[in-house]
């Protein structure tokens, strides 16, 4: 059976800041007791701004808040490193992740129409006020994979804030992010998988399947697979507010338990679930 990590007694929210000590990099059970090296540094930035436009004053707050992965056990971090700058931060070209962070708070070009811009100590409290903001946190974590949670929330105008999610499941094994185009065996179509998906997003809703449109489902929208990712040992299929329905709805994301679809996954993939169950 797979062990699970956590962190303070919480399931990886937490920072691990007295685990980056001289221990073995790989897996040992020493009595019957599993070690399992973690490092991580916990990063956050912010900065606030008076931005003169072309239809009056406003202030901007750019917060940023990650937990960034510098050791897992014997894992290669590189690509999980560079995809959390890529995911969160839309980043390809910085080497570090300070220079990114202090890109991001730096970055006013976001307000459109600015004619002036000057930093300010603190944000009246009458003030029209936007804000974007990004985190990056662990919220599953085995000897086998990390899964990470980015979420970017913004309010730049308009009639109400903006929130993305960006889930994602790095396998430490392979070194690679998991995607669509990468778990399934040789020949699998999202006519193979999608009456799956729809199977678990009915059961959810307590609907059959024929009366997902009821729910506020776009069902002639829902014909791909979501952004898997993985907690829980469970697979899930993420959509962002307006992908497969209204903003009223929020994020969907779509549990689907290993048994139901192992069989259209590769076996590097199947390996990251523990089935023991």
């Amino acid at each position: 059976m797979k062990s699970k990590y956590y962190l303070l007694g919480l399931p990886l929210v937490a920072l691990l800041a007295a685990s980056c000590g001289q221990r073995s990099s790989s897996p040992e059970s020493i009595d019957g007791i599993d070690e399992f090296e973690i490092c991580q540094k916990l990063m956050s930035g912010q900065k606030d701004y008076k931005v003169e436009t072309d239809y009056g004053t406003v202030y901007l707050e750019l917060m940023t808040s990650i937990q960034w992965p510098e050791k897992m056990g014997s894992a290669n971090l590189s690509v999980l490193q560079d995809s959390i700058k890529r995911i969160a931060f839309r980043d390809r070209t910085s080497d570090g992740i300070r220079e990114v962070l202090k890109n991001f708070i730096a970055n006013t070009s976001i307000v459109d129409g600015a004619t002036s811009v000057e930093p300010v100590d603190s944000l009246p409290a009458d003030s029209m006020t936007y804000f974007y903001s990004v985190t990056a946190d662990i919220t599953d974590l085995t000897e086998d994979l990390v899964t990470y949670q980015v979420i970017a929330s913004s309010f730049l105008g308009g009639a109400h804030p903006m929130t993305a999610t960006r889930p994602f499941t790095y396998n430490l094994n392979e070194g690679v992010v998991l995607t669509n185009d990468n778990i399934y065996l040789p020949g699998v179509t999202n006519d193979s998988i999608m009456p799956v998906i729809k199977e678990a997003l009915a059961r959810q809703l307590s609907v059959p399947v024929r009366s997902l449109d009821r729910t506020g489902i776009f069902v002639s929208q829902f014909t791909y697979p979501g952004r898997p990712y993985i907690v829980n040992n469970t697979l899930y299929f993420h959509y962002d507010p307006y992908e497969i329905g209204p903003y009223a709805l929020g994020n969907i994301d779509v549990a689907v338990h290993p048994y139901s679809i192992d069989h259209f996954l590769k076996p590097e993939v199947r390996k990251l679930f523990d089935q023991e169950f």
